[in-house]
């Protein structure tokens, strides 16, 4: 039996607002939105989900029966075969609103590193792949012309300085600035656009994906 989602029957700017922890955490859980997306506004089978997101069917099952246990899934029909019909389902909502205080952490520090370990964790063995690939050796730590130190990948004779995208494929930067507000604002607009701009190039209707992309730029108060 599923359980509802909400003990209110409002929604919010017509989302469905989700103050149940469980179906909450499911819902800003990367591996089980992406299921739940599949069944947005149509009725799907589990093998039709699974092929679509080129997933196990185990685990593709699995992932559904937790959404549908948490009141986000229903079954809405079934495709007559020989045997047992086949469940057809579909998302309860088309939209969802899930506020912080649903989600079953401590704080929000602690909401905005669950939602980000994973990625982190996928990243870090990424690099680490790509790395090992590579003629990477170690990291050179030195001070730039700049004023400023900078620890990069290098090769065992100091050289790849400033190119790691020949080595490893790979790139990655964490900068601490002081930027005027207006500078601020242009970078983190520069940003968005430029994930917009690759995510019109993206091309998983062919593939997995085989890129990473993630980006952070937050204001940070003096220690």
């Amino acid at each position: 039996m599923t359980r509802p989602v909400s003990g209110r029957a409002a929604a919010v700017d017509g989302a469905q607002r989700v103050d149940d922890p469980a179906a909450a955490k499911l819902l800003t859980h990367e591996d089980y939105r992406a299921v739940l997306g599949a069944f947005l506004g149509r009725e799907r089978s589990v093998s039709e989900t699974a092929q679509e997101l080129r997933l196990g069917l185990d685990a593709t099952l699995y992932r559904v029966r937790r959404l549908h246990q948490a009141g986000l899934l229903e079954v809405r029909s079934s495709r007559p075969r020989a045997g047992r019909a086949i469940k057809l389902y579909r998302a309860v909502h088309d939209a969802w609103f899930v506020p912080f205080e649903a989600l079953p952490y401590a704080d929000l520090e602690e909401t905005f590193l669950e939602l980000h370990v994973a990625h982190a964790r996928t990243i870090a063995r990424a690099a680490a792949r790509a790395l090992r690939r590579s003629e990477w050796s170690g990291y050179r730590i030195e001070r730039n012309d700049d004023g400023r130190l900078w620890m990069r990948g290098v090769r065992m004779d100091g050289s790849g300085v400033g190119s790691p995208a020949a080595d490893a494929g790979a790139s990655d930067a964490m900068l601490e600035l002081r930027l005027a507000p207006e500078d601020a604002t242009r970078l983190n607009q520069d940003l968005v656009d430029l994930v917009q701009r690759y995510t019109d190039l993206d091309r998983s209707d062919e593939g997995p994906p085989n890129r990473i992309v993630m980006f952070a730029s937050v204001p940070v108060e003096p220690a």
